[in-house]
């Protein structure tokens, strides 16, 4: 057996054994004694980073997108944070005789119009010409015209608002602005 061996024992043969060796010994050694601090920045791609392994001060902020997010792992976040969000709602009646008049849902201070609209008691006796924010945002702003003399609807304009800053106190009950046009 010895024999055997011996005789396919060559120099080509011995290299290529101690090459395969040194091979597979290099690898589990580098396996071994290579650490973080010796690995180029920006130099693995993801798939190479075990999950959970990469602590959250070490994401790049707004990196991240809900693809990567775990929205059932969120906390903090909850309908409670809506609490911010108020309705004014106000209601007058507009100027009989065919006039316009312009009515307004004003926000709380500190608080500004993200939304609203307007609507009419009877559509048949006048029509909401224009609903918007007022020009500061602070309210919500409605034109309404009255098509008779006789009559006089009511419109009644709701703002949607939102506090920017910490509110200020209570709401405001005074929340209504009446402005006859022209």
């Amino acid at each position: 057996m010895v024999a055997r061996i011996a005789k396919s024992l060559s120099f080509s043969n011995v290299v290529a054994c101690l090459a395969l060796f040194v091979a597979l010994g290099g690898s589990v050694y580098a396996a071994n004694k290579i650490s973080g601090k010796q690995i180029k920045k920006s130099s693995l791609p993801g798939n190479r980073i075990k999950p959970k392994t990469v602590p959250a001060n070490r994401i790049k902020p707004n990196a991240l997108t809900g693809k990567q997010i775990n929205e059932k792992t969120l906390t903090g976040i909850s309908a409670a944070a809506l609490a911010n969000v108020q309705y004014q709602a106000v209601q007058a009646e507009l100027p009989a005789g065919g006039r316009s008049g312009i009515v307004t849902a004003n926000c709380p201070p500190g608080a500004y119009a993200i939304g609203g609209g307007a609507t009419l008691s009877n559509d048949e006796r006048g029509t909401v010409n224009s609903s918007g924010p007022s020009p500061l945002r602070t309210g919500w702003q409605a034109t309404g015209y009255s098509y008779y003399a006789f009559s006089r609807p009511t419109m009644t304009v709701t703002a949607v608002c939102v506090v920017v800053d910490k509110p200020g106190g209570a709401v405001n009950p005074g929340a209504v602005q009446y402005q006859p046009a022209g």
